[in-house]
């Protein structure tokens, strides 16, 4: 086999820096599952799902969900427009539907062919940081603080917030990772990843921040269950680094 050069090794090395954790084994579908997870249990909800807008925009397709039904919800499609989660993605805009029964929107055959009917939906989009929607997020049959108040969806809002740009780093991630492999085999391209690792970098970090302020100023409205919750994932996350070279 042959040795890497050493500008090779440079770029691996600077690669690494610049995408951080990233570099972990990591993959997008788990990261969506644990955040459902977390976000039902948030809600003291019976089920919660994430739809990703298709790649021709013209659907939604659902890839994570946890609690009722979540088995046979994933991998179902359904047309940008249609059901609950399909208005929201149409719409862009957050909502509550606290009798699903009596709502048109609702596709109730999607529902029963899961084998759980909701009363109560509540429902974000996933908007990334250029304003598109990439994605739903969708909280079933919760349990109200208050009458589903506005405190609920400003939460479900700022989650929604971040799952949308783990989607979009996710991209960024795999993009650069082709691109990588493609300038390893060109000698004249290491200006042109040196400019992508710069772009990156600064745009991790913007995203990171906006979403961090974003967070804390809702949970501190959100009352003391989400206080705790977050206050146990900035431990885990802190732990965590501690143990990183």
């Amino acid at each position: 086999m042959t040795k890497p050069s050493p500008e090779i090794v440079s770029l691996v090395v600077r690669l690494g820096d610049a995408l951080g954790t990233a570099t972990q084994p990591f993959t997008l579908q788990s990261e969506l599952q644990r955040s459902v997870a977390n976000v039902r249990s948030l809600f003291s909800a019976a089920a919660c799902s994430c739809a990703r807008v298709e790649d021709d925009g013209e659907g939604l397709r659902f890839v994570a969900a946890d609690g009722a039904g979540a088995a046979l919800i994933v991998g179902v499609s359904l047309p940008i427009g249609r059901g609950i989660a399909g208005w929201v993605a149409m719409s862009g805009q957050p909502i509550v539907v606290s009798n699903v029964s009596t709502d048109d929107r609702f596709a109730r055959d999607v529902a029963e062919s899961t084998n759980f009917v909701p009363e109560v939906i509540l429902a974000a989009p996933l908007v990334d940081t250029d304003g598109e929607v990439v994605g739903v997020i969708e909280v079933l049959d919760p349990q109200a603080r208050g009458d589903h108040s506005g405190q609920d969806l400003s939460l479900l809002g700022v989650l929604a917030s971040q799952l949308a740009s783990t989607i979009r780093l996710a991209e960024k991630y795999d993009s650069i990772g082709a691109e990588l492999v493609r300038m390893m085999a060109d000698p004249d391209a290491s200006g042109e990843l040196d400019a992508a690792l710069s772009q990156i970098t600064s745009e991790v970090t913007a995203m990171a921040l906006h979403d961090l302020a974003l967070a804390f100023r809702v949970v501190a409205e959100a009352g003391p269950e989400a206080t705790q919750l977050a206050t146990k994932i900035l431990r885990d996350v802190a732990a965590f680094s501690r143990t990183r070279p």
